[in-house]
């Protein structure tokens, strides 16, 4: 599958590697492994909590950290791919959103969609991607793992479960709309993920596809 919130073979990171951007990266001659920036302005800042919400030192007792949160600013400036999704009608609107259906009945492969466009990737694009682990239709084999760890997302799991099954196996789930404390946007280029205790390993996640935006991240689109 070449989903990123999906993907995990490695038939498919070969595609998947050379498509998507997550926001660290391994530097690619370094032994041993070395994670740097990729997406990311710089490394992840990473601040640590008590169960009481008070901030504590840096080289505190583990045990007495209940909350991780990292803190990743994005570089500037970096674009989507053109896609069909991004496209615009000389008024502004989006052009293939909604789609006619007699015009998508007539579309039968990608590169009829004869219009296209970009946008600036922000940090809602990553904490939207976030979300998308728990999104049941997505089925990402990282989700109870990441569940364990990445505050609400079990929660939030849960919630968009029991509100897909009142609706159509076609119909657009809004999965923006729901609470979820564990990743948030603090500005155009800055997010947050909040993690369960000290759990240093969560930053080699942040170099693999599943933190990743893609155009399914982009908010209201279904294609």
């Amino acid at each position: 599958h070449l989903d990123p919130a999906r993907s995990y073979s490695s038939d498919e990171a070969v595609f998947v590697g050379n498509i998507y951007e997550p926001p660290l990266q391994y530097h690619f001659l370094k032994r041993p492994y070395q994670l740097e920036p990729l997406t990311a302005a710089a490394m992840p800042a990473v601040r640590y909590f008590d169960a009481g919400g008070r901030e504590l030192p840096a080289d505190v007792d583990p045990a007495q950290i209940a909350v991780s949160e990292y803190e990743i600013r994005l570089k500037p400036g970096i674009a989507y791919q053109p896609h069909p999704c991004f496209a615009r009608a000389p008024g502004g609107a989006l052009r293939y959103v909604p789609i006619r259906p007699d015009e998508l009945a007539r579309i039968e492969r990608f590169e009829q969609f004869t219009e296209k466009g970009s946008r600036e990737l922000v940090a809602a694009d990553y904490v939207y991607q976030i979300r998308r682990l728990a999104h049941p239709r997505v089925q990402s084999p990282i989700l109870g793992l990441m569940a364990d760890h990445i505050v609400g997302l079990r929660e939030l799991a849960a919630t968009l479960a029991r509100e897909a099954k009142g609706l159509p196996r076609d119909a657009y789930l809004d999965i923006g709309r729901f609470e979820f404390p564990g990743a948030y946007v603090v500005d155009r280029y800055t997010y947050r993920i909040r993690v369960k205790g000290k759990y240093p390993q969560f930053a080699y996640w942040l170099a693999m596809a599943f933190f990743a935006p893609n155009v399914n991240s982009y908010r209201r689109l279904v294609f």
